[in-house]
């Protein structure tokens, strides 16, 4: 109760007061106290408070110059130690943790938490994941959470599953924190690419049921499209559908934007259209552009029995309203819109055969060089020549 108290003091103390006055009148608290007050800010940004992000920038100068400035004494005891260890994995600044981590007298804490928490400061990949590997059993929960998460995406290259179980132990045992927030984030690409799709879905739901406010999330929503991605075939439409129902309307949109355009990249059309009628769907539920969503639908559309509606479209969507890249792709489907018009549809058995030359045009258009290319484009790309193949005997 009372470091509660102390803790309230000391931030209404700092946003009350101009800085310099609050230093020179508030005393100094325990480094823990004041890594504690950091971290409380922390949780109130994960949980969408808009005004808690200018104050915890604030309140992390105030706490490097408060470091800065305690006795030597103070790091004799081990929960101060933990605690700018904490800070620093929590964005704190590194050149001042480093400062005290070389200079203080540290005999009580393992000396590979200090050696591992120098690597971090230092940005040695390496040398964190070696030293951070096991921890001694007394330190807080707080600090494991810390070093687990800022470790998880190194671990997952060598060790996905003990990476995911970590990510897990952060859920656990920090609940409602920023660093849950940042576990569910960074869990999904670890699940995905161990194909666990329950798993995906899982920490999609928390996700959106306990920080859809979170200014973060729209770096959620990226991760969870890769990772859909990446599992694919294991994932039905209505179970997409289910977990972008856990959003509001307005992020929904982009999200189904977003699964519209990487299906097609990925040469899923039956997917682009699902999702791309979704977001047309919400569009007009929000009044909102639907250049995007059609233009999806009718890029999806081109080689299918639809090819003739979709060439329609495209020829009255505004390439003002859309980005460089996807006026791109509007102009390759409507190029292939119009060859397949112009020549007679060849026999075959085969339906898929038609599909792959539909998906063929979408990655093409995609893929300008001076982009960006990201590991699923990069993937597709390497099949051009032979799909060109198959489109050039189609239009024989």
């Amino acid at each position: 109760m009372i470091a509660r108290q102390t803790i309230g003091w000391l931030l209404f103390g700092i946003f009350s007061l101009p800085l310099r006055s609050a230093q020179a009148e508030i005393p100094s608290p325990e480094p823990y106290l004041l890594v504690r007050s950091m971290r409380m800010l922390q949780d109130q940004v994960a949980s969408g408070k808009a005004e808690a992000l200018p104050m915890l920038n604030r309140v992390l100068g105030h706490i490097a110059g408060q470091l800065q400035a305690a006795e030597p004494k103070v790091w004799t005891n081990p929960a101060n130690v933990y605690a700018i260890v904490i800070y620093l994995l929590n964005g704190g600044n590194p050149a001042v943790v480093r400062s005290i981590l070389t200079s203080a007298k540290l005999d009580l804490v393992d000396p590979k938490l200090v050696a591992g928490s120098l690597a971090y400061a230092d940005g040695d990949m390496m040398r964190i994941i070696e030293n951070f590997q096991e921890l001694p059993s007394n330190v807080p929960i707080e600090l494991v959470a810390s070093v687990y998460l800022v470790t998880a995406t190194q671990l997952a290259s060598n060790d996905a599953g003990t990476a995911l179980k970590r990510l897990d132990y952060i859920r656990l045992n920090v609940p409602g924190t920023l660093l849950e927030e940042a576990a569910l984030r960074r869990g999904l690409m670890i699940a995905a690419r161990l194909g666990d799709k329950d798993k995906v879905r899982l920490l999609a739901r928390n996700y959106l049921q306990r920080f859809a406010l979170s200014p973060y999330s729209e770096d959620f929503f990226r991760q969870l499209v890769d990772a859909l991605m990446i599992i694919k075939g294991k994932i039905s439409n209505e179970e997409i559908a289910e977990i972008a129902s856990l959003a509001w309307p307005g992020a929904r949109l982009p999200f189904f934007l977003r699964i519209a355009r990487g299906a097609i990249v990925d040469g899923d059309m039956q997917r682009a259209r699902f999702a791309s009628q979704q977001a047309d769907a919400l569009a007009t539920a929000l009044n909102a552009d639907d250049t995007q969503a059609k233009l999806y639908m009718a890029v999806s559309s081109v080689g299918s029995d639809k090819t003739r509606e979709a060439h329609v479209i495209l020829s009255k969507l505004p390439k003002d309203r859309l980005h460089g890249r996807d006026v791109k792709l509007l102009e390759a489907a409507a190029a292939m819109a119009n060859r397949i018009l112009a020549q007679p549809i060849p026999q075959t058995d085969d339906p898929r055969k038609m599909e792959v030359a539909d998906s063929a045009t979408s990655l093409k258009a995609a893929s300008a060089p001076s982009e960006f290319v990201d590991p699923i484009v990069d993937g597709t790309r390497k099949k051009l020549d032979a799909i060109d193949a198959l489109l050039g005997k189609a239009s024989k």
